[in-house]
């Protein structure tokens, strides 16, 4: 199917660049513009060094292994599936499986990347990209130093009415959960695995 959706060209005028700010994980690039009005402007952009991974794990019972910890920027607690940054170079995948493991202790043996996503896209070029993992099995966490983490383990269809009604806010999480819903409505999983997630009274 031919992709018939217009884009418009790009309005700004960008007259100059330079870094206001830089540290290990992100920089701020402020840009002297001439805006789509014609006016003078300034524009700061936040550059993010790692892109984003996130990997929703379903076991065979239909039900998705969840860890939460204290969200510095927000002051609160959030429940969200394993994330992590990719370094500059590595796959994600390479990520994912790597950040599923130190979080939960988990392995996967199918990897099904189902979403890629622009974040906060007036602000920042940050990029995230999202797996679903099944077939896992256990083994023994070893999260990072500064991740104090618990562990949860719920039925898809619980995890699904907490991201309705804005219990889990994590936005990575958010679309996982969606996404996963989506594919199993639509019979884009293994029959099995999507009747055990969609399956009632869990």
């Amino acid at each position: 199917m031919s992709d018939t959706w217009d884009e418009g060209g790009n309005p700004w005028i960008v007259k100059s660049a330079n870094c206001a700010f830089e540290n290990d994980w992100f920089r701020v690039d402020e840009h002297d513009v001439i805006r789509p009005d014609g006016e003078k402007g300034y524009y700061g952009v936040i550059r993010v060094r790692r892109l984003a991974v996130g990997v929703l794990p379903i076991d065979d019972e239909g039900c998705v292994h969840l860890v939460g910890q204290w969200r510095f920027p927000l002051g609160r607690y959030s429940w969200e599936m394993p994330e992590g940054g990719a370094e500059p170079g590595e796959e994600a995948r390479a990520c994912a499986a790597r950040e599923l493991a130190e979080e939960t202790g988990l392995r996967a043996r199918v990897w099904t990347q189902v979403l890629e996503m622009d974040l906060s896209n007036s602000l920042t070029d940050e990029m995230a990209v999202i797996f679903i993992a099944t077939g896992l099995s256990t083994g023994e966490a070893d999260p990072d130093p500064t991740e104090v983490l618990k562990r949860r383990k719920a039925h898809f269809r619980e995890v699904l009415n907490r991201v309705a009604h804005g219990r889990i806010r994590d936005s990575l999480t958010v679309a996982a959960v969606l996404r996963a819903h989506h594919m199993a409505v639509t019979g884009q999983l293994p029959t099995a695995l999507g009747e055990a997630m969609l399956r009632q009274g869990e």
